[in-house]
């Protein structure tokens, strides 16, 4: 039974993600012939319920963004199913598939390289409400546009700007903008943040949360930083070589983490106090050699190689996915880790 289905809320599972499984084909010479694959999920299972902001969060190359478009339908899954509304998206006809393309909406890292650069703002903004013929007419779309501008905090008169003539900031504006025009109940985020300044990201983060409140929307946050993560999420799930190797409540996993990559995550993040804003002095735990190689990934538990409590049994046991107090975690000896 996993972490939501726990809870006591009166809210409904909006997104089901059952067994996923995603490898790609790894394929050499002048015929491309496929002499292995890489492993970028195995078995993911995860519910997102309405108003939730659940948070991903691992290094890179733990199959964070593939989780993402897969959710989306922009991958193809090896094995297993996303379910949206009773039904496995997989299974969707593309008049379907362009159907539910109106809820469930991308935002991603670089903002500048996912708007088009000969469009003005206000057809960038507009353009999947024609597409999609929400509104009929040049006038009520425009008046629909400035108020999606207005709602992310950009002025009107920006509009007539192109993309390089504004600010990075000001670019993942009208990129949240331009997924809010379908009137989106499902935001993914893939590293919203992470090319901005830092001033910025605080400033888009807080924009974030003020939209999910006003709109009632739920949101999938992907980083690779844990404390970006934990700022804006409600729960938490810690990725590392295409498995979720913890989840649970934002303040369970921040305050008692029960997987030792959790740890050492959390162990990257000073901390501060005091009047002078001193940093306090803890353990900073750093994980030797490499993530390993996802076309051939260890035996047994997939962190033993960089874990520094594993045993034997690590190497020869795969790991389940089981509930340690309040979280789920995969890991054996998740009782005995002292955070």
């Amino acid at each position: 039974m996993s972490i939501e289905q726990k809870e006591q809320t009166a809210s409904s599972i909006l997104i089901q993600v059952k067994n996923l499984t995603k490898f790609f084909p790894i394929q050499r010479g002048f015929w491309s012939r496929t002499v292995g694959h890489v492993q970028a999920l195995k078995d993911i299972n995860l519910e997102i319920r309405k108003g939730q902001i659940i948070g991903i969060v691992g290094e890179s190359g733990s199959g964070k963004s593939t989780l993402g478009k897969l959710i989306l339908k922009l991958l193809e899954p090896t094995s297993g199913a996303v379910i949206y509304k009773g039904k496995n998206i997989f299974s969707f006809s593309n008049k379907e598939i362009r159907s539910i393309r109106q809820k469930l909406q991308i935002v991603f890292q670089n903002p500048y390289s996912s708007l088009s650069p000969r469009m003005k703002i206000k057809d960038i903004v507009g353009e999947p409400i024609i597409v999609h013929k929400i509104i009929q007419g040049k006038e009520e779309t425009n008046k629909r546009v400035n108020e999606l501008l207005n709602l992310v905090g950009l002025e009107e008169q920006l509009g007539n700007k192109y993309p390089h003539e504004l600010s990075g900031g000001q670019r993942q504006r009208v990129a949240i903008a331009r997924a809010l025009s379908l009137n989106t109940e499902f935001l993914i985020l893939d590293e919203p943040v992470s090319a901005l300044d830092v001033s910025v990201q605080a400033q888009i983060l807080n924009l974030l949360i003020e939209l999910q409140q006003k709109l009632d929307l739920t949101y999938l946050f992907i980083s690779h930083n844990l404390s970006v993560v934990s700022y804006i999420s409600t729960q938490i799930a810690v990725m590392y070589l295409g498995h979720i190797v913890e989840f649970g409540r934002k303040e369970d996993i921040i305050k008692s983490p029960k997987h030792p990559y959790t740890v050492a995550l959390l162990s990257a993040i000073p901390e501060v106090r005091g009047q002078r804003s001193e940093i306090r002095e803890k353990k900073r735990i750093i994980l030797s050699g490499e993530i390993p190689d996802p076309s051939n990934p260890p035996s047994g538990c997939v962190f033993r190689t960089r874990c520094p409590i594993a045993k034997e049994k690590c190497t020869n046991e795969v790991p389940k996915l089981e509930m340690h107090n309040n979280q789920l975690v995969s890991c054996h000896f998740a009782e005995e880790l002292k955070s």
